[in-house]
């Protein structure tokens, strides 16, 4: 999973839109329109550009990414089935709170669902629990919690390839992480919470080295549900809806 932001304002500052004072970083590309601006906006959720209940303008957004309101107000209801923006009639779109119960419930599940995967998934190749390992290792080596989380997803994209697992786990695990992709950082801000992951890694991979698959299944299962427990103590500060 990724979060595309962009990475130059294009020839013309955006996207010949003209006059819309586009941001800097943002750029479209010839893919279809909603999809560009639902990657950028679920990047903006998760990493905190945008507060929990905070109203999201269609013509706002619009002027910030260089595009007419049609495909801003298509990707904000593709990220409503994400679960990532609410809509409330006749008052609009706002960021989705952050709740415990939310983040216990989505960490159980992706648990759930890794565990039944990693059993379809059998054992991986040497070179893959090379790889994870070395992953790992740089994953210790940072501390930059945006990169922690793309490190972390690698791992269990490695772990888990949609080659072995087929495309209905794939889809369901990226739907749950896409939705859950806020709690996952702010649990990879925790430098002890960091740890105790990175320990149940180096578990999970020594379990697959002695061909222990089912008990590797189980400690994958664990390891979310440590994360629900982390879910369940996070601190949550009031959120309203503002326009």
């Amino acid at each position: 999973m990724g979060y595309t932001l962009g990475n130059g304002t294009g020839r013309n500052g955006g996207n010949g839109n003209g006059g819309h004072g586009v941001l800097p970083g943002v750029q479209l590309h010839k893919t279809p329109l909603r999809e560009q601006i639902r990657s950028i906006l679920r990047g903006w959720l998760v990493f905190g550009r945008m507060a929990p209940g905070e109203g999201l303008n269609e013509r706002e957004l619009g002027d910030q990414l260089g595009s007419s309101r049609t495909p801003v107000r298509e990707a904000l209801l593709l990220l409503a089935v994400e679960g990532l923006v609410a809509v409330h009639p006749h008052e609009g779109y706002f960021v989705a709170p952050v709740t415990r119960e939310e983040g216990e419930d989505l960490f159980g599940l992706l648990g759930h669902v890794e565990r039944r995967a990693l059993a379809r998934a059998g054992l991986p190749s040497g070179a893959e629990l090379k790889r994870l390992e070395e992953i790992d290792r740089e994953r210790r080596d940072t501390g930059d919690a945006v990169h922690r989380m793309e490190l972390d997803h690698e791992w269990h994209d490695v772990l888990l390839p949609i080659e072995r697992i087929g495309e209905v786990y794939r889809g369901e695990i990226d739907r749950l992480k896409n939705r859950a992709a806020r709690y996952e950082l702010a649990s990879l801000q925790d430098e002890a919470d960091q740890e105790g992951a990175l320990e149940e890694h180096a578990a999970i991979v020594k379990a697959l080295r002695n061909g222990q698959l089912e008990k590797a299944a189980s400690l994958l299962e664990e390891h979310w549900l440590r994360g629900a427990t982390y879910a369940r103590s996070m601190p949550v500060e009031e959120q309203r809806r503002t326009a």
